[in-house]
């Protein structure tokens, strides 16, 4: 095996977890919410309904949805590096494209294409890249990793919003689209190829290379756990998307200005950061299964908040939902490795990352269309408590696949 974590210090970890975190501020902060703040502006231009707007985000994950099975055998066949510099390259591409759209249809291709760039260098990749790196703090870097995703909606829209405000929103475009070249050559610079001795068994056995209960992807399928991950993933981000996607719009249609609105999201996703940092953490030290009920629990009161529609509550909603949530998408991502392991982790998780990206373009959009049919959000939040008690309910079936044996590493 390539030379790995056997001299794994505390600055090797972070660094790994750091490029993870730079990697998804670019790739989950262009594509999901930072793109958001140009969603007035474009609006006004164009003379669209928001679910007209928001069908793009229903396509992009759907796509991605489709894409991330197919993408994740290549990760495992290949290596995860060569992924993620096509998916910077084909993201800096459509963001320089989209200023020159000029139809619905333009941005609906636009989005198609960014489901392949977020499938390559997004949240699958990022994981797969740290957990075969990190062994002892895997729990650790993974959560710092995976506060790229919140940091992308600080990051993102603080840089886009004066580029919209002072060349429009089509410059704007042009100008972000440089960001993601620049990552791609810190990722040809740092990272490293790693292959293993020894693939996945279709036995629940724990592997000395990984640390970890290794199974191949025929036999994660066929086991409840696979299915309760999927079905509670539906739903979990069916919800967060929809919120997150349609949280500016909601602030705006409750007469809040577009400095206050764009600046809440901002503080929403460093309420997320916060979780998915301490969750990660905690997770090392307690039950990660018990913890995932807790942040769903919490999650789902936030939302309730919402759902009620007054201002009073949406910043207390906010705190609750971020907190849920941050912990949440850390822990699903941990459990998925922990449970399966990482050798055929480009499989397995594309294969739950279907089931997950369906919720989330559903989300986006249907949180959406209805509120374009009723007026206002709150049937569309009543909606997303709804499915996050169905959430809590399949949470008790995800349980850790207990390992038969030990496998001997191959030298």
């Amino acid at each position: 095996m390539d030379t790995k974590q056997t001299d794994e210090t505390f600055l090797k970890v972070l660094g790994i977890a750091i490029l993870g975190t730079i990697l998804l501020i670019v790739t989950n902060g262009m594509t999901y919410s930072g793109i958001t703040i140009f969603d007035e502006a474009i609006l006004s231009d164009f003379g669209w309904t928001k679910s007209e707007l928001k069908l793009r985000d229903l396509i992009n994950m759907v796509a991605a949805s489709v894409i991330l099975p197919f993408l994740g055998a290549v990760i495992d066949k290949y290596g995860v590096k060569k992924m993620m510099v096509l998916g910077l390259v084909l993201l800096a591409a459509m963001y320089y494209l989209y200023s020159y759209i000029q139809s619905a249809w333009h941005i609906y291709g636009i989005h198609l294409l960014l489901a392949f760039a977020v499938s390559g260098a997004g949240t699958l990749a990022t994981v797969i890249m740290v957990s075969q790196r990190v062994v002892k703090r895997r729990g650790l870097a993974l959560g710092i990793a995976l506060a790229g995703t919140s940091l992308g909606g600080i990051i993102i829209p603080q840089i886009a919003r004066p580029l919209l405000e002072n060349y429009g929103w089509r410059a704007a475009f042009q100008f972000e689209a440089i960001i993601p070249l620049i990552v791609m050559v810190v990722l040809l610079i740092f990272i490293k190829p790693i292959k293993y001795t020894k693939k996945a068994d279709d036995k629940a056995v724990k592997d000395e290379e990984t640390g970890l209960v290794e199974l191949s992807f025929s036999a994660a399928i066929k086991s409840p756990v696979f299915w309760a991950i999927s079905f509670a993933g539906v739903f979990c981000f069916y919800s967060i998307l929809g919120i997150i996607s349609n949280l500016f719009l909601h602030l705006r249609e409750m007469d809040f200005s577009v400095k206050y609105a764009s600046n809440a999201l901002s503080i929403f996703f460093a309420i997320i950061l916060v979780a998915k940092l301490a969750s990660g953490a905690i997770a090392e030290l307690i039950n990660e299964h018990r913890l995932f009920k807790i942040q769903l629990a919490m999650m789902t009161l936030g939302t309730v908040g919402l759902a009620i529609g007054t201002p009073a509550l949406v910043w207390p909603s906010l705190v609750a939902v971020g907190l849920g949530w941050g912990g949440l998408y850390t822990l699903f991502n941990y459990i998925i490795i922990t449970t399966f392991g990482v050798k055929s982790a480009g499989k397995i998780g594309g294969a739950i990352s279907f089931f997950e990206g369906v919720g989330s373009g559903l989300g986006m959009w249907l949180t959406a269309y209805i509120s374009d049919q009723t007026g206002s959000y709150n049937a569309s939040f009543w909606l997303i408590v709804v499915l996050l008690t169905i959430a809590f309910v399949i949470s008790f079936f995800i349980k850790p696949i207990v390992s038969k044996e030990t496998t001997e590493v191959v030298q």
